[in-house]
């Protein structure tokens, strides 16, 4: 089936994170025209890009503990 299916811009129009993103890499509206079983490979691609996969966040928080913790150390000197 050619067309982007309902279910796929309802998910765009409720998540703004991917909605921009596409709207910045118009190459998807293209792909997820003709092939729109490639959904799941576009949103891997934008959350890698975006850096808000798991992995991404974790990474986040070990670097804010790290930082409360050299200033925690700070202000006991």
């Amino acid at each position: 089936m050619i067309g982007i299916k309902k279910e796929i811009i309802d998910y765009l129009y409720e998540n703004n994170v991917f909605l921009n993103y596409i709207r910045y890499n118009p190459h998807w509206y293209k792909i997820l025209y003709y092939e729109p079983e490639r959904f799941e490979e576009f949103l891997n691609e934008a959350k890698e890009n975006l850096k808000i996969t798991m992995k991404d966040k974790i990474e986040r928080m070990q670097n804010q503990i790290e930082f409360i913790t050299s200033l925690v150390d700070y202000i006991k000197k």
